[in-house]
């Protein structure tokens, strides 16, 4: 097991090493994003995407929120992976038990709820905005002005027998096959005010809630990485440096 703590504590230090400019990607790809300065962002936000749908073409990606999607998940699949990566490292470093000189051992437990705590938020942020797509598709699906289009196929087979002729009887088949399509349109094609709203509403919604995300998991990151920095000889060797137990970096163990 020595090779896994010594591979957990590299993997862990990389991520301390790495953590300041993974905080600066973090917050420019935050302060990028639109609408999120002011009491009315919300509003905003919605205005700005009524005006875009009221074009009509209801179907067209809303960039602003895909480009939130896109940083937001990839920050929090990262932040996960990351704090599983530090949970091991913890875990791999917890020593034999014994009577006394336990508060380096105090200091991994409180450091691992905080992991556990932050992972667990970031994991539920990522599950949630992964309906997106699935809820605007459901909502586009409602507007009665876009062209419903139903093809109907219809095959029929023949056949005719002829009895008598130069070549005797003669058995004949023959098969056709016509295909329909229709395109059709309610409100003579114009644009639901109320459904534009609702997916603008959609579209609103799912912005802040993936700028609320991407906020929560910096904030949670940055905790994190200033923990690891002022713990880590506690998280390391919570025993000190000379301890020959397990989780010190020595060769007793228990299983």
């Amino acid at each position: 097991m020595d090779s896994y703590r010594k591979n957990s504590s590299a993997e862990a230090k990389a991520i301390l090493k790495s953590g300041i400019s993974t905080l600066d990607a973090l917050t420019s790809s935050l302060a990028a994003l639109p609408y999120r300065s002011g009491n009315d962002a919300l509003s905003q936000a919605e205005s700005a995407f009524v005006a875009t749908l009221g074009a009509g073409d209801v179907e067209k990606a809303n960039e602003v929120v895909d480009a939130a999607y896109k940083v937001t998940r990839d920050a929090l699949a990262m932040g996960s992976q990351h704090t599983r990566v530090l949970e091991r490292f913890v875990t791999l470093h917890v020593p034999q038990m014994e009577d006394g000189n336990n508060f380096g051992v105090t200091v991994q437990l409180m450091f691992s709820k905080l992991l556990s705590d932050e992972r667990e938020k970031m994991d539920k942020a990522l599950s949630e905005s992964s309906k997106y797509y699935s809820s605007r598709a459901d909502a586009i699906d409602k507007f009665s002005h876009l062209p419903k289009s139903s093809v109907t196929q219809s095959k029929s087979t023949s056949t005719s027998s002829a009895k008598g002729g130069k070549e005797g009887d003669e058995n004949k088949d023959s098969t056709s096959t016509s295909t329909e399509e229709k395109i059709s349109t309610s409100d003579g094609g114009k644009i639901n005010l109320h459904r534009v709203k609702a997916l603008a509403a959609l579209d609103a919604q799912t912005y802040i809630d993936l700028a609320s995300a991407l906020q929560s998991m910096v904030d949670g990151y940055v905790v994190i990485l200033d923990n690891l920095q002022k713990n880590w000889d506690k998280l390391e060797s919570p025993r000190g440096k000379g301890y020959g137990g397990y989780g010190s970096g020595g060769h007793s163990m228990v299983y």
